[in-house]
């Protein structure tokens, strides 16, 4: 199989298209020929009942899938906006536990309400603080929220506060 080399987001050449455009309104962090690319899978994949995406956006990607919904009668379910709608915009407590918790952190804590509570489980193996979540305490996003008792009794829980 012939895999074709990757290139970076800034290129703009003859291998692509300009990156940063609109879409029905919605600011796109991908070029606009993707949306060809998911109706040349949908097309060639009839048995495809369902789609869930993971990391919405500001929803460019969202609006295609959900009109394929619409067209193939099927579940369109875009995580971010599911968490989205259940915090609102009331303080909630994010528990990162899944295979990729620094990216759930850096993903979410950005989306939370002020007084949110953010954690990551597993610190030291899975999640390290200074990997993670430095960046966003230097960036004033999140505070450590009483450190000392991170690994208390070995509990591995990085805690968090939303500023």
């Amino acid at each position: 199989m012939n895999i074709p080399p990757a290139r970076p987001y800034t290129e703009n050449s003859e291998h692509s298209l300009p990156w940063h455009t609109h879409f029905i309104g919605q600011h796109m962090q991908h070029n606009y020929w993707l949306y060809a690319i998911i109706d040349r899978v949908m097309m060639a994949n009839p048995q495809i009942r369902s789609v869930v995406e993971l990391g919405t956006g500001a929803g460019a990607v969202s609006t295609v899938f959900g009109l394929w919904g619409i067209k193939k009668e099927m579940s369109v379910l875009t995580i971010d906006n599911v968490i989205q709608n259940c915090i609102g915009d009331a303080p909630s407590w994010l528990f990162c536990d899944g295979g990729f918790k620094g990216k759930e952190l850096q993903t979410f804590s950005p989306k939370l309400p002020k007084g949110s509570i953010i954690s990551a489980h597993d610190l030291g193996t899975e999640f390290k603080h200074d990997y993670h979540a430095e960046a966003l305490c230097r960036e004033g996003v999140i505070e450590p929220y009483h450190p000392e008792w991170w690994m208390e009794n070995n509990i591995q829980l990085a805690i968090y506060k939303k500023i």
